[in-house]
């Protein structure tokens, strides 16, 4: 037991990581040569607050600096991948917002809009995905059509 002991004091904290992200960071450390591991065991996380739960990831002591600069670098680029992805939905999430008020006050107007709630609901999710794949589909129905008339 004493061996184990030395090696959990001679580690340092350098994450803490979501239930979510754990494999990636863990695996992240781990092909960049670090020997980390987490001081809770992940089995016990409870289901109920599992996304606010922390997992704290820690390496040796003399791998510190360089862990957290990895992990650096890792968190930007996940943040850099959030703002791209929710830049891209920015437009969708208004084009149906505002198709929806436009509706709202529509039904306001003929005095169904407390019928028709569930409805718009409805209707603005359809309209936000089909607005936020508008691109990929376009793209399938280019391809579609181009293997259409490939057989002729």
């Amino acid at each position: 037991m004493p061996a184990r002991r030395n090696k959990l004091v001679d580690t340092v904290v350098v994450y803490k990581a979501n239930p979510e992200s754990l494999q990636a960071v863990l695996g992240l450390l781990q092909r960049e040569g670090f020997n980390p591991t987490t001081l809770e065991n992940p089995g016990n996380i409870p289901y109920r607050g599992r996304s606010t739960y922390s997992i704290s990831i820690s390496v040796p002591r003399g791998e510190a600096a360089g862990a957290r600069s990895i992990l650096r670098k890792w968190d930007q680029a996940q943040e850099s991948e959030v703002k791209k992805i929710t830049g891209k939905l920015a437009g969708p999430f208004l084009c149906s917002t505002v198709i929806v008020a436009v509706l709202a006050v529509i039904s306001l107007f003929f005095g169904i809009l407390s019928d028709a709630a569930a409805l718009l609901f409805v209707i603005w999710l359809i309209v936000f995905v089909l607005a936020a794949n508008a691109e990929k589909l376009t793209q399938k129905a280019k391809g579609y059509r181009s293997n259409k008339y490939e057989h002729f």
